[in-house]
């Protein structure tokens, strides 16, 4: 699974970075997306802020709830998938689809 994970982090660092161009910003971290681990969850954070969490054991992709729990109601509306298969650019503009 970490090879996923490492491949949906480069991808999401790679959206950010041209999202921020395309708005003309001129400085960007490289690595804003990174991981933080919990017991149950992998947390995928932008920054300072929590985005998403990947199951551990399934490897579902879930929107937060609060930092570190997981929004199962938005995961049915938002269908986002399982770290095996989500494409890390699609996955960048699901980041701000609350869905409420």
């Amino acid at each position: 699974m970490q090879e996923h994970i490492d491949r949906v982090i480069a991808g999401l660092n790679a959206a950010e970075k041209a999202q921020h161009e395309t708005n003309g910003f001129t400085k960007f971290e490289p690595e804003q997306w990174h991981t933080i681990e919990r017991k149950k969850y992998i947390a995928l954070d932008c920054g300072g802020s929590g985005a998403f969490l990947v199951d551990k054991a399934t490897g579902e992709l879930f929107n937060i709830q609060g930092y570190g729990k997981p929004d199962k109601n938005k995961k049915k509306k938002a269908d986002i998938g399982n770290i095996a298969t989500v494409d890390p650019t699609w996955l960048h503009s699901k980041r701000w689809n609350y869905l409420r």
